[in-house]
């Protein structure tokens, strides 16, 4: 065997090992969540105040342990889908409302609101299932988790010309609409909108490819005196994958919008 056949059959074996060991690890998790169900509907007995919000806690932190196990077993199949990456038409609506279920147990812990905005147009995009899945996750995860309590985040769906387009932003009550990663993008954005000295109400559009992703991240941004970078968070760790498999398979990932209006991230797919 060669090297790199060898290296890629230890991959294999290594996915396939972390795919048991998360399964195993589902099983006592949903025996626990069985339990608190049961005890949070006082089948065997009344529960006092403190010991129902004990009980809650413990079903909310189950899921959100579930839900990390699942994301690793979801990752590792998208080790293997790599190695096989077939294209098939898939239903981007679909796949957002599936993410939104499954993110709930940290849309619950964060306290906000998502909101899906999409028409009724039944085209589909011809893109691997599972790397779309991913994308898309990772992309909605990342907002969700670096956006505060009482704010919402919104998932709008559109198609223009042969792409189909995903923007996600946070939406605020008093702040009004923004990315709660704009301050990595600042100064490329003051540059673009200082260009043509032309109207805040017009659409600013920076295209992030991955090497340019990882230099704002991994770079010494400073915010605040803080730095933001030097240990990136999950959050940004997740929208760097999203934007690597976005652009690995033929996507393209922007930041859209104004100082006045608010920017936005963009996914754009091609349709065919």
């Amino acid at each position: 065997m060669t090297k790199e056949s060898i290296t890629q059959s230890s991959n294999i074996v290594k996915n396939k090992l972390l795919s048991l060991l998360t399964q195993e690890m589902l099983t006592p998790l949903t025996s626990v969540m069985g339990m608190a169900s049961v005890l949070n509907q006082e089948i065997y007995g009344s529960l006092t105040d403190k010991q129902r919000k004990y009980v809650e806690v413990i079903n909310e932190r189950s899921r959100y342990l579930q839900l990390l196990v699942e994301e690793i077993i979801a990752l590792t199949k998208l080790d293997e889908s790599g190695q096989t990456s077939e294209k098939t038409p898939v239903d981007v609506k679909n796949i957002c409302q599936q993410i939104v279920r499954d993110l709930e147990p940290e849309i619950v812990h964060q306290q906000i609101k998502v909101q899906l905005l999409a028409g009724s147009s039944d085209r589909v995009c011809f893109f691997d299932k599972i790397i779309l899945e991913q994308t898309l996750y990772n992309l909605i995860y990342s907002v969700i988790k670096s956006t505060g309590s009482g704010s919402g985040v919104k998932i709008h769906l559109s198609e223009k010309q042969e792409e189909f387009n995903i923007a996600v932003w946070v939406s605020h009550p008093i702040l009004g609409d923004n990315l709660p990663h704009a301050q990595l993008y600042y100064q490329k954005l003051s540059e673009i909108e200082n260009q043509d000295n032309q109207s805040s109400l017009m659409l600013n559009r920076l295209q992030l490819t991955f090497d340019e992703l990882t230099t704002i991240v991994f770079g010494k941004m400073s915010t605040q005196g803080e730095n933001v970078a030097a240990n990136p968070t999950r959050d940004l760790l997740a929208l760097l994958l999203s934007c690597q498999l976005a652009e690995q398979n033929g996507g393209s990932f922007w930041v859209q919008g104004s100082t006045e209006l608010g920017y936005r991230y963009i996914l754009t797919l091609p349709l065919y």
